[in-house]
């Protein structure tokens, strides 16, 4: 799936937490693909837990117990190769609960930290008690995408917010904005169906379902630095004829966020999306107002981390493979620090993550391209950027540029990790470098 951000406020779009235990360790076999902190309403839930297993050892499964918390936790099965499933019992409690899942794969362990919102004395706040925020939006603003990102299903990401977007898809300074990501049955309606939508921890894509990867609280300051965002860890919502009514869990608070008006959303179905002579994907605003870089970075991703590669298709019509590749430092789950994307171009037809070669950066795609960043029309930033973010669950941007010139390697190790060498440069001519070794993970 194609990720995009729009600068102030959807580059927050783009993160989702993970935590890949064992990462860069030549001899783990167990590596784990979802978050390592997982925050979950007051309700009952289940907790989706996704790992790979490199080279696995024949006779040995993994195994999941709660080691501490064990109250607040039911059922864990393991459905299949790769997927655990944690039964959440409802918090009836007025208080937050903590569990640790301890998760081995013979002599390796790692863990996860469930963290469950306080209820209400009788059965918690999403259970029906009174929400502890409740906000009227005044403006509803976003993108029906089409089937773009999967058959059966249309994908619809928009704004509930008290001030709107501007004319080149850009929030206002100091606003208040709940960002959703979600789909429906496809049948090509502009305007958000009707129905109810339910959290999707698994991100499947089917239709009446939110992806809890994106959805957000974004809270824009007077700059890109003091903007903020927190991610939804459960929602629901109901959508009636000109009215929606959002439920979301953020910071273990329940928000009750209700708009009535207009549902029509912005057509960008066809963006990208056809070989139409006349749809140029590099089109977009001046790039070169677009790197707040003051000197040369070079970034690495020595501590808590993720990499992850993303299958495009042919997006950028070459005839080739196209990748997107994101590298990311993390502090205790959640992003920080310096992010890489890449967007590369392969020589190959390959769905199956054969991006390794050498990539000139360039602003035209083509054979072992990788695509310069840039800003479309929709102010979405596309192609390879890097991105540095602040601390905590309210993170925002503190730097960002779009690489603009250079090249950049991707070494095939043969033992389950690559090497990245980044030689790139920004407009101003800062040099961002990366020297790096891991694995990178399929998301």
């Amino acid at each position: 799936m194609k990720r995009f951000f729009t600068l102030i406020t959807l580059g927050v779009a783009l993160l989702f937490a993970a935590c890949d235990t064992n990462e860069g360790d030549a001899s783990a076999h167990l590596f784990i693909t979802s978050p390592n902190i997982v925050e979950v309403g007051a309700a009952s839930n289940t907790v989706s837990v996704s790992y790979n297993l490199v080279a696995p050892v024949k006779g040995v499964q993994v195994a999941a117990q709660a080691v501490s918390g064990e109250e607040a936790i039911g059922n864990i099965t393991h459905p299949a190769t790769g997927l655990i499933l944690i039964e959440v019992k409802a918090n009836t409690t007025s208080s937050q609960r903590n569990a640790v899942i301890e998760i081995s794969y013979g002599k390796e362990l790692t863990s996860i930290l469930i963290k469950q919102a306080a209820g209400n004395g009788s059965g918690g706040n999403n259970g029906g008690g009174k929400a502890d925020v409740e906000y009227t939006a005044l403006c509803m603003d976003g993108y029906y995408y089409g089937e773009k990102y999967g058959e059966g299903a249309d994908r619809y990401a928009f704004f509930l917010s008290d001030q709107g977007l501007n004319n080149g898809g850009q929030a206002y300074t100091n606003g208040t904005y709940y960002y959703v990501d979600c789909f429906s049955p496809a049948d090509k309606s502009t305007s958000l169906p009707m129905g109810t939508y339910t959290f999707d921890r698994s991100n499947s894509g089917n239709p009446y379902t939110i992806n809890s990867d994106n959805c957000q609280l974004i809270l824009t300051g007077e700059s890109v630095e003091d903007t903020t965002s927190t991610p939804m860890t459960d929602v629901t919502m109901t959508v009636t004829a000109n009215k929606v009514v959002l439920e979301a869990t953020i910071d273990g608070k329940v928000h009750k966020v209700t708009y009535m008006g207009d549902l029509s959303l912005d057509d960008v179905s066809d963006e990208n999306g056809n070989n139409d002579d006349d749809d140029d994907k590099t089109s977009g605003q001046d790039g070169e107002a677009q790197s707040t870089l003051e000197g040369d970075r070079h970034v690495t991703f020595d501590g808590e981390h993720r990499a992850k590669w993303g299958y495009e298709g042919d997006y950028w019509q070459t005839g080739y493979s196209n990748y997107t590749i994101y590298i990311m430092n993390k502090s205790a789950g959640y992003v920080y620090g310096d992010t890489l994307q890449f967007d590369l171009v392969t020589d190959n037809n390959s769905s199956n993550g054969k991006f390794a070669g050498k990539y000139t950066i360039s602003d035209k795609p083509g054979k072992l391209v990788m695509v310069a960043g840039f800003t479309n029309k929709y102010a979405q930033a596309v192609g390879s950027w890097l991105y540095e973010y602040g601390s905590g669950s309210a993170s925002g941007y503190k730097n960002y540029a779009m690489i603009k010139s250079g090249s950049a390697e991707f070494i095939d190790n043969g033992d389950g990790t690559h090497t990245v060498i980044l030689d790139g440069y920004d407009y101003k001519g800062n040099n961002i470098t990366c020297n790096w070794t891991g694995v990178i993970e399929e998301d």
